[in-house]
C-alpha cells in the first residue's frame, strides 16, 4: 500500500476504534485474580520454569535445544546480569571447572557484584522515563536528578523487596519517614519531561498554564500506572477507555492523588540521625514561631536569580563622604519562601570591603574574608565586624557563592549599618547600588538595606534552635515530586500550604470544561472497591500517595505482580511472556505461557519479592541455558519467531553494554559508582535554550570513561553514537528497546571518536601483552570476545595489523558481530 494511503487507512482504523463501545468486563487474563498454578511434572526440568515451557513445547511436538557451551553461557549470563564482558581469565576458569555447582556459583557471584545494580537500574530507568534535562523547548538541565538514579542502583544491589521499592517511589516520604531512600526515591514522580515554559513563564491562572499542569499530572499518573501496573489509564483522559474497564472518572481520581505536587528540588539527609535532628529542630522552630505570633518579615536587598551558585554578586553603600568606620553590622533576611525562613539568601561565601574608589579598583581594604569555605547561615541575628577606624566612603559586600533558593541561587541581605566611633550609623542615609537587583517594593528594594528595619530578635529558645539548624551540614538536594513554593508564575501549591489543587473530570480533556469534581482514588480492581480512597479532607497530601502505594502493592492486585515478573523475563529473553510490557489490556499482547507467568508472579510475591531470587530461578533454568543456534526446520515451521522458547534468543547488546565493553577492553573503564553524571558534551547558550554539542567533547577526557548508566541524559539532543545503537529515548517510557541492524552502526563503531580513541588504548594494551602480530591478534580476540581466533581469522587480522597497525586491527575486532551480540 503506498505510504499516504497507509496513513489514511490508519486514521480510519483509529476512528473506528475510538467509536467502539467501552468494555467494562474484568474477564481478561491480566485482570483475573492471581492463583498459583500447579507445576507440571515432566522429565528434563531443572526448575519449575522448565516444566511449564516443556509442557507448552510438547503441545506442538517440540523440545528444548541442547545446552549452550560454557564459553557462551558465561558470556550470556555475565552480560545479562552485569552488562559487561567477562575477562578471558574468568572464561578460562569457568570452562575448566568440573564442579557441578560451577554455574550456580557463577550466577551468585554476578548477582553479588555492584555491577549488577548498575545493569538492572538502567532497565528500570528506561521504563520510568528518567532524564536529566526537562525536554520541550527550553531543555534546561536538572543538576539534582542523579540521586534518584543512584537510589535505583542501590535498591537493586541491596535486593530491596519489590513492594517497598514501589512504595518508596510513590510515597517514601510518608511511608518511610526519616530515611534518605524515602526522599530520593520520589525522583520517580519527577523522572519524566517537564514543560519549563508552561510552568515558569505562564501562570497557572492562564489556560496554557492550566494545560501544562494538567499534562504534568498526566505524566505522573501514566508513569505510575504504566510502570507498576502495565495499564494504559492515560487513554481515559478525554473519554472513557475504549477497550479496558477504566472510566474517565477513574483517571481524574488518579490525577487528584498528585494534585498538590510539582517537580522540585527536595532536601535529603543521608544520615538518619542527622535527618531526625533536623526534623526535630524544624518542628521546634515552627512551634515557637507560632507562639511568638506573626511578625512582619524583613525583606531587603535581593539580587537577580541565577542558575549557578558560583556567580559573583555585590551590593554597595555610598556614605556620601569618607568616614572613620568603627564597625560594620549586617543582618540576614527572613522570608518564608521554600520554608527557608531566617537567613534567606545569605551567601555561602563572601567578602566585606571598604574603599574610596566607587569601582573598588584601587585602595581597597578587606574587612572580612569568608571566601575560603562555606559559612553557617546566621539567620536574622546581626553580625558585627570590627573595621578598626579605617576611613572610607564606600562599603561593599561581594557574594562569591550564592545561597540556594529552590533549584536556583540568589544573594539577599536585610540590613547594613556602618558605625563611627561616636555611635552614629552613617549608613542611614547612604545610597545603595548593586550589580543587579530585584526591585519589588515594599518587599524587595535596594533602599530597604539601610531603612533601619530588621526582623525582631527571636526568643532565646527560637534563636538557639535556629542557630543549631544553621550549623547542620547542608542537605543533599534531589529533583523529585514535592510541594513547590517558588515565586513568579511557577508558585506551585506551597504558598497555599501544599493544599491540593481541585480536580474535575474534564469534558473531552478540555481544561476549561469542568464536569464533576473528584477526590483521590484509583481504578477499581480489587473485590468491593469503589475507586475512592477514604482519606479525610484535611489530611496531608502525602496520605493520597500512601493510599495509592498501598493499593498498588496489595497482594491481591491482579496487575502489579504479573507486570514486574514479565519485565524481568523480557530482559532475560529479549521478549516478555506478554510482548507488551506496558500494556496488559485488550490492545496488548496475550501471554505465550499464561500459567508460567502467574506461577512466577505468585512465587515472586509470596517468596520475599527478591529480584535476585527471581533472576537466579530464571538464569539457572534449562530454558535459559539452551543454545541460541538451533537448526530444526520442523520447529521453524511451527514457531518461527520462537515464542514457545524451543531455543535461546540471540541477543544484540544494548548501546550502554556496547559502549561499556569498548571502554572495558581498552582498559579505560572507570568503575567509580554514584554521584553527579558525567557529561560527554559541551553546552552552548546555557542561559536560554542550551545546545548540547557532543562533537565538541573530548573522548580522552577520563571523567567520561565511567559506565554509561552514569551518563548525563539529554532529552532534546540524543548522543549520536548511543542513538545509532538504539539507546532509549528518555522522553518516553521505553518498555522494550528497538533492535535494528543498519550500516550506520558499523560506521559508528569504526569511525566514532570514542571508538577511534579507545582502539588506540586497546592496541596499547595488546602490544604490552604480546610482541608479535599473531600474538597480538590472539590477545585482542581473547579480550574482546573471550576466545582464540581461528586460523583464517588470525591470518587475515595479522596481515591487516602488519599493513595498517595494531589500532586499525583492533577497530576491526570491535566491529565483529560477536562483539555486539551475546549468543
Amino acid at each position: 500500500m503506498p505510504f499516504p494511503f497507509r496513513i489514511l487507512a490508519g486514521l480510519l482504523l483509529s476512528s473506528t476504534a475510538i467509536a467502539a463501545p467501552k468494555n467494562t468486563s474484568h474477564d481478561w487474563w491480566s485482570l483475573k485474580p492471581l492463583t498459583r498454578p500447579a507445576v507440571p511434572v515432566v522429565a528434563g526440568a531443572r526448575t519449575p520454569v522448565d516444566a511449564f515451557v516443556i509442557v507448552k513445547l510438547a503441545e506442538k511436538n517440540l523440545t528444548l535445544a541442547p545446552e549452550a557451551d560454557r564459553r557462551t553461557l558465561i558470556r550470556r549470563v555475565t552480560f545479562d546480569l552485569t552488562g559487561l564482558p567477562p575477562s578471558p581469565e574468568e572464561v578460562d576458569a569457568f570452562v575448566a571447572d568440573n564442579d557441578p555447582q560451577a554455574y550456580g556459583k557463577l550466577v551468585d557471584r554476578l548477582l553479588d557484584s555492584p555491577r549488577y545494580g548498575e545493569r538492572w537500574a538502567r532497565h528500570w530507568l528506561d521504563v520510568v522515563r528518567y532524564g536529566e534535562t526537562h525536554g520541550y523547548d527550553k531543555d534546561q538541565p536538572r543538576p539534582n536528578a542523579w540521586p534518584y538514579r543512584d537510589y535505583v542502583i542501590r535498591a537493586f544491589n541491596e535486593d530491596k523487596p519489590y513492594g517497598q521499592f514501589v512504595q518508596e517511589q510513590v510515597a517514601g516520604d510518608v511511608m518511610f519517614p526519616g530515611t534518605a531512600d524515602g526522599i530520593e526515591a520520589l525522583g520517580f514522580i519527577a523522572a519524566g519531561p517537564w514543560d519549563f515554559i508552561g510552568h515558569v513563564e505562564v501562570p497557572e491562572t492562564k489556560t496554557d498554564g492550566r494545560i501544562a499542569r494538567n499534562l504534568d499530572r498526566d505524566d505522573m499518573v501514566s508513569n505510575t500506572m504504566n510502570s507498576f501496573c502495565s495499564i494504559t489509564v492515560q487513554c481515559a483522559r478525554c473519554h472513557d477507555h475504549k477497550f479496558d474497564p477504566v472510566w474517565q472518572k477513574d483517571y481524574y481520581r488518579l490525577q487528584a492523588v498528585f494534585a498538590a505536587l510539582d517537580r522540585t528540588d527536595r532536601p535529603v539527609d543521608l544520615d538518619p540521625a542527622l535527618a531526625k535532628r533536623r526534623s526535630e529542630l524544624n518542628a521546634t522552630v515552627q512551634t515557637l514561631q507560632k507562639k511568638t505570633g506573626k511578625v512582619r518579615p524583613e525583606y531587603g536587598y535581593h539580587s537577580a536569580i541565577e542558575a549557578k551558585q558560583d556567580v559573583v554578586k555585590w551590593v554597595q553603600l555610598d556614605l556620601g563622604r569618607e568616614f572613620p568606620i568603627s564597625s560594620i553590622t549586617y543582618t540576614g533576611c527572613w522570608d518564608d519562601f521554600n520554608a527557608i525562613g531566617a537567613g534567606f539568601g545569605f551567601p555561602r561565601r563572601f567578602r566585606l570591603e571598604v574603599s574610596n574608589d566607587p569601582d573598588f579598583a584601587k585602595g581597597v581594604t578587606l574587612i572580612e574574608d569568608r571566601t575560603k569555605e562555606d559559612v553557617a547561615n546566621p539567620g536574622v541575628v546581626p553580625r558585627q565586624v570590627d573595621a578598626k577606624g579605617i576611613g572610607a566612603r564606600y562599603v561593599r559586600m561581594t557574594a562569591t557563592k550564592l545561597a540556594p533558593r529552590q533549584g536556583d541561587f540568589n544573594f539577599a541581605l536585610a540590613e547594613m549599618a556602618v558605625m563611627t566611633a561616636n555611635g552614629n550609623n552613617v549608613a542611614a542615609s547612604a545610597t545603595v547600588t548593586s550589580l543587579d537587583s530585584i526591585e519589588a517594593p515594599v518587599r524587595w528594594a535596594r533602599k530597604n538595606l539601610v531603612d533601619g528595619y530588621s526582623y525582631p530578635s527571636p526568643p532565646p529558645e527560637l534563636a538557639a534552635a535556629q542557630a543549631e539548624l544553621a550549623k547542620l551540614p547542608a542537605p543533599r538536594m534531589v529533583y523529585a515530586g514535592g510541594i513547590h513554593t517558588g515565586g513568579g508564575s511557577f508558585r506551585g501549591t506551597g504558598p497555599d500550604g501544599g493544599k491540593p489543587r481541585k480536580i474535575w473530570v474534564l469534558s473531552r480533556g478540555d481544561v476549561n470544561k469542568h464536569e464533576e469534581e473528584v477526590g483521590a482514588g484509583t481504578v477499581p480492581m480489587l473485590p468491593g472497591e469503589t475507586g475512592t480512597f477514604n482519606i479525610p479532607a484535611d489530611a496531608p497530601e502525602g496520605a493520597r500517595r500512601a493510599a495509592l502505594a498501598k493499593w498498588i502493592t496489595d497482594p491481591q492486585h491482579p496487575l502489579t505482580w504479573r507486570s514486574i515478573v514479565n519485565r524481568v523475563w523480557h530482559y532475560h529473553f529479549g521478549r516478555g511472556l506478554s510482548d507488551t510490557p506496558n500494556d496488559f489490556g485488550r490492545m496488548g499482547g496475550l501471554p505465550s505461557h499464561p500459567e508460567l507467568l502467574d506461577w512466577l508472579a505468585v512465587e515472586f510475591r509470596d517468596g520475599g519479592q527478591s529480584f535476585k531470587t527471581l533472576h537466579r530461578l530464571i538464569v539457572t533454568s534449562a530454558v535459559y541455558r539452551q543454545a541460541s543456534i538451533a537448526s530444526s526446520p520442523a520447529a521453524h515451521a511451527v514457531d518461527a519467531d520462537n515464542r514457545l522458547l524451543w531455543h535461546m534468543n540471540r541477543r544484540k547488546l544494548e548501546a550502554e553494554a556496547v559502549r561499556d565493553s569498548i571502554l572495558s577492553v581498552s582498559g579505560k573503564l572507570n568503575l567509580k559508582m554514584g554521584g553527579p553524571s558525567f557529561k560527554d558534551f559541551v553546552v552552548e547558550r546555557p542561559e536560554h535554550s542550551p545546545h548540547y554539542e557532543y562533537h565538541l567533547a573530548n573522548p580522552e577526557d577520563a571523567s567520561t570513561h565511567r559506565r554509561s548508566v552514569y551518563r548525563f541524559l539529554v532529552r532534546s539532543q540524543p548522543q549520536p553514537f548511543m542513538a545509532v545503537l538504539d539507546c532509549a529515548d528518555p522522553s518516553m517510557s521505553v518498555d522494550k528497546r528497538n533492535e535494528t541492524l543498519n550500516p550506520l552502526q558499523a560506521l559508528a563503531l569504526m569511525n566514532n571518536k570514542l571508538a577511534v580513541a579507545m582502539s588506540k588504548h586497546f592496541a596499547e594494551r595488546v602490544e604490552k601483552a604480546a610482541t608479535d602480530a599473531p600474538g597480538r591478534v590472539r590477545t585482542a580476540f581473547r579480550l574482546a570476545i573471550q576466545r582464540d581466533p581461528t586460523a583464517d581469522e588470525s591470518a587475515a587480522l595479522t596481515a591487516h595489523m602488519q599493513k595498517y597497525g595494531t589500532a586499525a586491527a583492533c577497530r576491526v575486532i570491535l566491529n565483529l558481530n560477536e562483539f555486539v551480540f551475546a549468543d
